[in-house]
């Protein structure tokens, strides 16, 4: 027999407590719910769980409505048992899906979010988020996600009676049940890195020990035997963190059956520019200019642009119900350690392989976790583009790793493919431009999601600001001309601000030199690139071209190279 805690609308809500004797009742309701959520019931646990979830979820008319619950659960200290409900297992308890979705309001709250994470992390809650993003799916799994999949089509097509009494129907309600639970799981990660204390504690105990600050070690050298221990302990690794990275870049995890998944794969697929917007853009950049000016440019959706920004800032993540992709937020979560120089070190540590099975390293076959992720930029799953969109811009600051990111990990196109749009191309502007950037024409799709841009447009003028070798070098690599594009048709007011700090970046001249020197020197490198196709030809004009400033870096050597990428001005 089933047990239903039921909160009356008219003690929650609160215009109905304006009285003393109001408020006491509506307190005394909330205290009796924390001792149902406290029992040691299965059934009081689950049915008090879903009556938090239920006084925690705002109306859609109203994303206020739930602060009066959000404010006194929180007084009453409601997250320790909820933590100690989202611990077991979905599969023992139904209440604990619900009681992490509560969990996660509660840490994104705008008015007690902060004070939530603060004591879910006292709670030792990462520990146990990151053991139920690692659980393992039902015992009786199908091999692959597009089996799973297929039971969730035969589910529909067979009607539910049918479908209830099926095995493959209680194969495919498992699966969705621990989708679901390590959905809400990786969204409660992502909620407790945002503070820079969950996001250490989640490093602490998911990284290699060689990956961790030595301020943030516990043990302390003490004597030499506390030595010879410390250094045993540094010699094991702590795969937690990779396993997550495999799992989030395991496409088979997600249900591709799904209706939410199909829509935003229909979205993704039908956000080009119609055939009007193409040809309006085409007459706009058909107009006579020798200098892009980003002034002359009429924002007819600013306020519009200006308001999804914001709501894309408050929530990152999409609506945590959407647990067709169990790991997406995974992303926010490595956005989040990146913050921290120590998470940035191990996205972007060096990984060897070795060629015939030998210990030979060879620097022709190395890679690192962040090169892993950049294929996520073009994912139809906008969590995904958020999370490592904002986590490219965190690896900018690693000024020191500049000339690796421009010149091996190739960010710089990686970032500039985001903004790359349909618009057709002169001659003049195809001139020492990858062609990656056009070769798609109409068919190229624009980042549509305005939280990516800015991302992406941040991190490039992180990279223009950190040194006079890297705009000389993203400058011989055209990137003004993606740039301007993409602030023609960009609505956002803050994203178009940092467009025009990356052009006023990539149009100055240096100082030192000449005017109109930088442009001069680009075209001199697409003509240097040229004449060396045919060096025996071209000798004596190559002769006659000042050196390029990227020449050490196409050729793979580094030495004082990479010492003036370094240099910030």
């Amino acid at each position: 027999m089933s047990t239903t805690i039921v909160l009356h609308s008219s003690s929650v809500d609160a215009t109905d407590t304006t009285m003393t004797e109001g408020e006491g009742e509506t307190a005394t309701i909330y205290q009796e719910l924390l001792s149902f959520l406290s029992s040691p019931r299965n059934d009081l646990q689950k049915a008090a769980a879903e009556a938090t979830l239920a006084a925690l979820t705002p109306s859609t008319s109203d994303s206020t409505s739930n602060n009066e619950a959000a404010q006194s659960l929180t007084t009453l200290n409601v997250i320790r048992p909820l933590c100690k409900i989202a611990s077991i297992s979905s599969q023992q308890t139904a209440g604990s899906n619900d009681a992490l979705c509560a969990l996660n309001i509660l840490c994104s709250h705008q008015l007690v979010g902060n004070q939530c994470i603060l004591d879910f992390l006292d709670c030792k809650g990462i520990g146990r988020c990151i053991e139920l993003a690692l659980s393992n799916p039902p015992d009786t799994p199908p091999s692959t996600a597009a089996s799973i999949s297929a039971l969730n089509n035969n589910t529909t097509e067979n009607g539910d009676d049918a479908a209830e009494n099926s095995e493959e129907s209680k194969i495919s309600k498992e699966w969705n049940e621990w989708r679901k639970q390590v959905n809400y799981a990786c969204a409660l990660l992502a909620n407790a890195t945002r503070d820079e204390k969950g996001a250490v504690e989640f490093i602490g105990q998911s990284f290699p020990n060689e990956a961790i600050p030595s301020s943030f070690m516990q043990n302390s050298k003490n004597s030499d035997e506390e030595e010879k221990v410390e250094n045993d302990t540094k010699d094991t690794t702590k795969p937690t963190a990779m396993l997550l990275l495999s799992r989030f870049l395991n496409p088979l995890f997600i249900d591709t059956s799904s209706s939410a998944y199909k829509t935003t794969v229909e979205a993704w697929e039908k956000n080009s520019l119609s055939e009007d917007e193409q040809q309006q853009n085409q007459n706009n950049k058909n107009d006579d200019f020798d200098e892009y000016d980003a002034f002359d440019q009429e924002d007819t959706h600013t306020n519009e642009a200006t308001i999804e920004l914001q709501k894309a800032k408050q929530s990152i993540t999409m609506d945590m119900n959407e647990h067709y992709d169990p790991y997406q937020h995974i992303a926010a979560v490595i956005m989040n350690i990146t913050q921290l120089e120590s998470g940035r070190k191990f996205l972007m540590k060096i990984m060897h392989s070795t060629k015939g099975g030998g210990d030979r390293k060879s620097d022709d076959e190395t890679t690192s976790h962040l090169q892993s992720l950049l294929p996520q930029l073009s994912s139809p799953n906008t969590t995904r583009r958020q999370g490592i969109a904002g986590t490219l811009k965190n690896c900018c600051f690693a000024t020191d790793s500049i000339w690796w990111l421009l010149n091996v990990v190739n960010m710089d196109k990686s970032l500039l493919m985001t903004l790359a749009g349909p618009e057709e191309l002169t001659i003049e502007e195809k001139i020492g431009l990858d062609p990656d950037y056009w070769l798609l024409g109409p068919q190229k799709v624009r980042e549509p999601n305005v939280l990516v841009r800015l991302y992406v447009v941040e991190a490039i003028l992180l990279l223009l600001a950190s040194g006079r070798r890297t705009r000389e070098t993203l400058r011989e690599r055209r990137t003004y001309v993606i740039i301007k594009l993409a602030d023609m048709v960009e609505e956002s007011e803050e994203v178009s601000e940092r467009l025009l700090e990356c052009v006023q970046y990539l149009r100055r001249d240096e100082e030192g030199t000449e005017e109109g020197s930088s442009d001069k020197r680009a075209y001199e490198t697409y003509a240097r690139g040229l004449l060396e196709m045919d060096g025996a030809k071209n000798s004596k004009a190559l002769l006659q071209l000042p050196p390029s400033t990227t020449a050490a870096a196409s050729s793979g050597s580094k030495g004082d190279d990479e010492e003036d990428y370094e240099n910030i001005d």
